[in-house]
């Protein structure tokens, strides 16, 4: 199904709609839309998006350790089963 045949189909169901569907398709249309207008990356501090930026490029870099290599220190110097 293609985009003109979606639309025609919602066109359908908007014009036949009562007022409770009304108000939820436009708040399913608004908050659509502030999704694709807000990257949450932008509303993080400073701070923790410096450190992201840097995490980011430790790993493009290779620089990571394993889950299980991280998980086996703890695991160690806590003396907790795994």
């Amino acid at each position: 199904m293609g985009t003109a045949e979606l639309k025609d189909i919602v066109k359908q169901y908007v014009n036949i709609a009562d007022d409770k569907i009304l108000r939820i398709v436009k708040a399913v249309f608004e908050s659509y839309q502030k999704d694709e207008e807000i990257d949450f990356f932008d509303e993080l501090p400073e701070a923790i998006q410096d450190l992201l930026v840097e995490s980011r490029l430790q790993a493009k870099q290779g620089k990571l350790t394993p889950h299980k290599d991280v998980m086996a220190k703890y695991r160690t110097k806590y003396n907790a089963a795994g």
